[in-house]
Order: structure tokens, then sequence, then C-alpha cells
């Protein structure tokens, strides 16, 4: 298994309706509105690292209100 952790900027006021569009992609664990520099830390899990790809482009970025990502891979949990 693969885990990791996508940092998200939203628009201003939509950081909510991110964190709940987020929590329905397959793969994602859990998703979080956060302070600092980031608006939303999504946590994932899929099988292959190649299906990350499908997670963050076919997925988050596809959601309403988001403006940028940032995928971090966990490489030793």
């Amino acid at each position: 298994m693969v885990h990791g952790y996508v940092l998200i900027n939203a628009e201003r006021g939509k950081a909510l309706d991110v964190v709940k569009e987020a929590a329905k992609i397959k793969g994602v664990q859990s998703a979080c509105a956060v302070t600092g520099a980031y608006d939303v830390i999504a946590t994932f899990e899929v099988k292959d690292v190649t299906e990350i790809a499908d997670l963050v482009v076919k997925g988050i970025h596809c959601i309403e209100g988001v403006c940028c990502t940032q995928t971090a891979v966990c490489v030793k949990c």
C-alpha cells in the first residue's frame, strides 16, 4: 500500500466544501480543513503509486474550489 497526503489550497470560502467532496473520493481516508499555508489536507491510501495520479488529477483537481495541490507520498510510516 502507498500512503500520502494531498495539501490543498482552496478558493476563499470553499475549504469546507472541498473537505466534503474530497472525502468522497476513492482512496481518500480523511480530509480536514486546517490552518497554515494550506486550507485542506487529505490523507490517502492506494494499492499502487500509479493510482495517485487518478486520485489527484481525476479526483481532487476536479473539485470546485480547488486552486492547487501538493502531493506528499510517504516513504516510511
